[in-house]
């Protein structure tokens, strides 16, 4: 696949992937199902992953890291709680206004900032497994995810 189609593809499935978890999270966290707001968070979402997969991928630069052993490994032990503070800005995001706002603590909060990095991952993954040859030649860090 071209790599522009590639890119458009990509940012697309997370956009999408990303407002559909803060529509969710809009519902269970501040009891509202508003679509416009869904898609603002889902935007605000891909704009903190960028700023953030930017940071990753020249971290990973400057350290010239080698192919490890178990990519997979590698991949989930920084993207994770990366996207948990991702996940976790979001959550303070879209509590602000809620008179009676669940704690950012909360079982209900922190059980939703999990099932987004869960949807962050599944959301890589068809850019992992098609595009690039699969884990070993996409995972190691210096790769620009969001």
């Amino acid at each position: 696949m071209d790599s522009g189609i590639t890119l458009i593809f990509y940012v697309g499935l997370k956009f999408t992937a990303y407002a559909s978890w803060c529509f969710f999270g809009l519902r269970l966290l501040k009891d509202t199902n508003s679509v416009r707001a869904s898609l603002g968070f889902g935007l605000v979402r891909l704009l903190l992953g960028v700023f953030f997969g930017f940071g990753i991928f020249l971290i990973g630069g400057m350290l010239h890291l080698e192919v490890p052993a178990r990519p997979v490994l590698m991949y989930l032990s920084i993207y994770a709680p990366v996207r948990y503070i991702e996940w976790a800005i979001l959550a303070v995001l879209l509590r602000k206004g809620v008179a009676q706002a669940i704690p950012l603590n909360s079982a209900k909060t922190q059980l939703w900032i999990v099932g987004g990095i869960v949807v962050s991952h599944l959301a890589d993954l068809p850019l992992i497994l098609t595009n690039y040859g699969g884990t070993k030649e996409f995972l190691p860090v210096g790769r620009f995810l969001c």
